[in-house]
């Protein structure tokens, strides 16, 4: 008869394999909370960058925006590349089919995009890649980036990586591991957020502290009131004191039975110079990360002027983005698993030499034109009431791959 405890540890392997397909389980292992922060609480302490992702709005819609159009607006595919004259590609189908089916399992289009979140806001960010019992990948745990560090030797080369201050956690094919701006051998990168921290703040304090003051100001003006309290001992002339501050709100009736002389005060502030100064805020933020404009709901002179900053953007920040994915992915991803699937199949690639073929990742173009032509071809037929349209609504949404969700607000 078998013991309670060792039944519950033969239940292990069948959950796992029910839950994960096979998967082996992550080393990272998730430590739950004991108690919900106040908001005080849980900012305190947080990563500077990463707080502003969460604060700021614009940052945030900065950050987003900019990963979504790398990663997610066109998509991409994988083709096979010869690297030796006389092979023939096609031979080669089951390395690309196992190699799409291998970036379905693990949702390596969704990855990428949390990939250039993380990277822009902490500068790095990293994956553990998690493999099934045969050795394919199953998926993709995303990582702390504050947590996680590159182990380097006297050579500049990778070692290991160190994660919540554990040396040589992870060896280095079981992470999968982006930089940004990663101007130096370290491994380190750089953060997006870094240079408009003071920004932030300003934006900050002059959203959620000076403008609520001032509006408050406008409709209630400041009031002294001044008390006779002679004859009164001081504990009683603290009391009255105390008993015309709580009762002098903002369009309440007051009723004392003191002498009190009032004084309003009105403020005139500085609203338009605010609003200017608040514009140059938001314009450092938005040009800090290279977003244009109108995708922020900013609005814009012309219809000119909107195609050309996304002409630049796209051409730009986006392909550059897109050329580092597609290179650390071909270095990292599809080269290892290239070699496995070789080896599968009777193909053992000798130590040293290059495979015969090679698994690239083709992004697929975005370009400024066909989002707008679209947006006019909409624009058009629902303004017609032509067209496969024909006056509904859901489906010029659909078209342009708008929220659904907002046509209840018309």
């Amino acid at each position: 008869m078998v013991s309670g405890n060792r039944a519950w540890l033969g239940l292990i392997p069948a959950t796992r394999r029910l839950l994960f397909g096979g998967a082996n389980q992550p080393k990272a292992r998730r430590i739950g909370e004991t108690s919900t922060p106040t908001t005080s609480e849980y900012y305190a302490g947080m990563n500077e960058d990463y707080r502003w992702f969460r604060q700021d709005e614009l940052v945030r819609k900065c950050i987003v925006t900019n990963a979504y159009f790398a990663t997610l607006t066109a998509g991409f595919n994988t083709v096979i590349e010869p690297t030796i004259g006389d092979i023939n590609a096609e031979d080669y189908a089951y390395v690309k089919d196992a190699m799409d089916a291998y970036n379905r399992r693990v949702n390596l289009d969704q990855t990428l995009f949390v990939a250039q979140v993380k990277r822009s806001i902490y500068g790095r960010a990293g994956f553990e890649i998690i493999l099934n019992d045969d050795g394919s990948p199953s998926w993709l745990l995303s990582l702390q980036s504050t947590r996680l560090r590159p182990k380097l030797n006297a050579a500049w080369e990778l070692d290991a990586y160190q994660y919540e201050g554990r040396q040589n956690f992870y060896a280095p094919d079981e992470v999968l591991y982006f930089t940004n701006l990663g101007l130096e051998a370290d491994h380190e990168g750089l953060s997006d957020v870094e240079p408009v921290r003071d920004a932030c703040t300003a934006r900050h304090r002059l959203l959620r502290e000076d403008f609520p003051e001032i509006v408050k100001s406008l409709w209630a003006p400041y009031v002294i009131l001044e008390a006779d309290t002679r004859g009164l001992s001081q504990e009683e002339s603290d009391k009255v004191v105390d008993e015309l501050v709580k009762t002098a709100q903002a369009g309440k009736s007051i009723a004392v039975n003191e002498a009190v002389k009032p004084t309003v005060v009105n403020l005139t502030p500085d609203i338009e110079g605010l609003s200017k100064l608040l514009s140059q805020v938001e314009q450092a933020i938005m040009g800090n990360f290279g977003t244009p404009r109108f995708l922020l709901g900013c609005p814009i002179e012309n219809r000119a002027t909107a195609y050309a900053e996304l002409e630049a953007y796209t051409q730009g920040p986006i392909a550059n983005t897109q050329r580092y994915l597609k290179r650390e992915l071909e270095r990292q991803w599809y080269d290892r698993w290239t070699l496995k699937l070789l080896e599968e199949e009777g193909e053992k690639v000798p130590e040293g030499c290059d495979p015969p073929i090679s698994v690239k990742h083709r992004w697929n173009p975005v370009r400024a034109a066909d989002v707008y032509e679209m947006a006019k071809a909409v624009s058009a037929l629902w303004g017609g009431g032509f067209g496969p349209l024909g006056g509904k609504r859901e489906k010029a949404w659909d078209l342009m791959g708008w929220d659904p969700a907002e046509l209840e607000a018309f």
